[in-house]
């Protein structure tokens, strides 16, 4: 069997998330296995492509100290009015957030979890709040006059603006760019409402982001039920939806759902190399979460079928802070096996909170 140094990256799942399948007005979680651990540990996010790491295009304010920015916007009840705010951040602090890395991760809370942002977050919350109570607004009109200010902001998908098919933003950089897609706007959204102590959830549909709020009085529609909350959908791109209104393109479909809470999100990559019998692997593993995991290990084998892995080796523990890394290597025996592929896993109290593979090896094992 021929094992190149081949390596790949596969999407993340936090164990704390949750799926959940809305069908009408019945809403059932599909809840994480409980009970006695399988013989490996599976993660539910499917495999997706890391995009860049890097900003793409160039920065249109490059070489200045500072960006201001303002915004006008209005709400459906008040159609002769219009609201506005005012910005300025400096030009670095944009930049800081354009060249941060894009983790390969389901769990878009990620892109929330950084506190640089706060300040003009808190600005921006203050004085909604002051117009929610100069318009003596209640709770369920409060929220659709903020979510207002975000669903007015211009739809731009990434694969036109960044080149690239999926690229997350932070919450900054879609204030500073005027927009964003689904997820960028629910981030920002969710992020807002949560420094606004709001208690919402990010909503992850197989091609769609939006957010969940809450129940509070006069909310009615579609819910998820997640940590024995009713969470109730809300769009936030366009201006059309209301609170618990799912657009017909993406009813009864299952969905993730993701806190803000601080917690780790770890992914990691690999690469290897044959030696003699054995396959060497390195594997890179990161927290991009606020929160530190403890009693981590990395464990890898090679599929055999079944939930099970030939010649599975298992790391020693480790935690990994906030921002951490940690670099850990293993040594595989190369199994008799003519069709079999690397698994590598992330595990974490018996699950899984990052998955991998590689190739598929269909060739007889080579000699040493």
């Amino acid at each position: 069997m021929r094992l190149p140094g081949y390596h790949q990256r596969a999407a993340n799942h936090s164990p704390k998330p949750l799926a959940v399948l809305v069908f009408a007005a019945i809403v059932a979680a599909l809840l994480l296995p409980n009970g006695c651990a399988p013989s490996i540990p599976t993660s539910l996010p499917p495999v997706q492509e890391p995009p860049a790491t890097t900003a793409p295009g160039a920065n249109p304010w490059a070489g200045t100290e500072f960006i201001e920015k303002t915004y006008e916007w209005s709400y459906w009840r008040f159609r002769d009015m219009v609201w506005t705010w005012s910005f300025r951040i400096p030009t670095s602090l944009y930049e800081d957030y354009r060249s941060r890395p894009r983790p390969t991760t389901g769990d878009y809370t990620v892109y929330a979890s950084d506190d640089g942002d706060r300040e003009v977050l808190a600005d921006l919350g203050a004085t909604l709040q002051s117009y929610v109570e100069q318009l003596n607004l209640d709770a369920y009109e409060a929220v659709h006059f903020i979510a207002n200010f975000v669903q007015q902001l211009e739809y731009t998908s990434d694969i036109d603006t960044t080149g690239f098919d999926d690229y997350g933003r932070y919450p900054l950089e879609t204030l500073v760019e005027d927009g964003g897609d689904c997820e960028d706007t629910a981030i920002l959204l969710g992020k807002l409402m949560d420094a606004m102590g709001y208690d919402v959830v990010l909503v992850r549909l197989p091609n769609h982001m939006a957010l969940g709020v809450r129940e509070t009085e006069k909310f009615v529609g579609t819910y998820y039920e997640y940590d024995n909350v009713r969470y109730f959908y809300l769009e936030t791109t366009g201006t059309a939806g209301r609170i618990g209104m799912v657009p017909d393109e993406y009813k009864d479909q299952a969905a993730y759902i993701y806190d803000f809470s601080p917690r780790p999100i770890v992914t990691h990559d690999w690469n290897g190399e044959r030696a003699g019998s054995t396959y060497q692997l390195r594997v890179r593993v990161e927290n991009h979460g606020a929160a530190a995991v403890e009693n981590c290990t990395v464990r890898a084998g090679f599929d055999a079928g079944n939930d099970s892995m030939w010649n599975a080796v298992e790391s020693e523990a480790f935690t990994l802070a906030a921002g951490a890394v940690a670099d850990i290597q293993l040594s595989l025996d190369i199994p008799e096996w003519n069709h079999t592929r690397l698994l590598v896993f992330i595990v974490h109290e018996g699950f899984a909170l990052d998955k991998s593979e590689s190739r598929w090896f269909d060739d007889s094992p080579a000699t040493a």
